[in-house]
């Protein structure tokens, strides 16, 4: 077979690529179960909001676009955005095949501001404590604040907890250290994808393997992401999201934070 050539993504960035690439390819595996999943996770964000009367959101980490889609269904005027060209190529295709219409474009937070071209009532995302770094998230915050509506909801799901060190041992103990996915197979590409997780100071490092057979060869690529990053305490958020312009922030039963312009 000769030797095994091995692709160790650089950064996190080229890593979500890698992660969304190989996940679309093999979404017959997973998607029916990964629908059920998301449809249970956004039940307390519709009832946020029906609460705050939103019409038109952001979802501003769309990653595929399947909450995204879910949102549109339901009856909102949806756009996502993501910072992975990888995940904003199929996103639109998500969008189509579920017979619904979105406007999906690549931005990273940032950018939000310059790429949106409008504001909305709601901002959501998954992604906002998983942030990397204080300025980043100061930046995100008030990228995020200005194309938010006069009285509008920032709301993202986190569980900031005081003691970061204990949550990051808990987290790690109910964790699986490796798993392995059975192998798929379509046309001539075998993907099968081997995750061993790794305890760090800021988290769970995720490190996903992936094995490509084609042709008589096999390669491997190796993208890296933390989940959960545990980083952040429900005072550094309130502190960055206040010095951004909210003049609410505040946690719900839900465990989503929301902050209000």
């Amino acid at each position: 077979m000769g030797a095994v050539k091995i692709h160790v993504c650089s950064n996190e960035s080229e890593s979500w690529d890698i992660l969304w690439k190989w996940l679309w390819f093999t979404r017959e595996m997973w998607e029916s179960n990964y629908w059920r999943e998301e449809q249970i996770a956004l039940k307390p964000v519709f009832h946020l909001l029906s609460k705050f009367e939103v019409k038109s959101i952001l979802d501003c980490s769309c990653g595929l676009g399947y909450k995204t889609v879910l949102l549109a269904k339901a009856g909102y005027e949806v756009e996502g955005s993501d910072a992975s060209a990888v995940a904003i190529k199929y996103a639109p295709q998500l969008a189509r095949d579920e017979g619904v219409k979105i406007r999906f474009f690549r931005s990273r937070y940032e950018e939000l501001d310059e790429k949106c071209k409008r504001k909305y009532d709601c901002v959501l995302s998954d992604n906002f404590d998983e942030i990397s770094t204080y300025n980043y998230l100061r930046a995100a915050a008030r990228s995020i604040y200005s194309i938010l509506n006069h009285d509008g909801r920032f709301v993202f799901s986190a569980t900031p907890e005081k003691d970061l060190k204990k949550t990051i041992e808990k987290e790690w103990r109910r964790r699986k250290r490796f798993h392995i996915d059975p192998p798929f197979e379509k046309g001539s590409v075998k993907v099968t994808r081997i995750e061993v997780a790794e305890k760090t100071p800021e988290g769970i490092l995720e490190n996903n393997i992936f094995l490509i057979e084609e042709q008589g060869k096999i390669r491997a690529e190796i993208a890296s992401i933390m989940n959960p990053r545990i980083k952040w305490t429900f005072k550094d958020f309130n502190k960055i999201l206040k010095e951004a312009g909210f003049r609410e922030v505040y946690i719900n039963k839900e465990n989503c934070i929301v902050a209000v312009k």
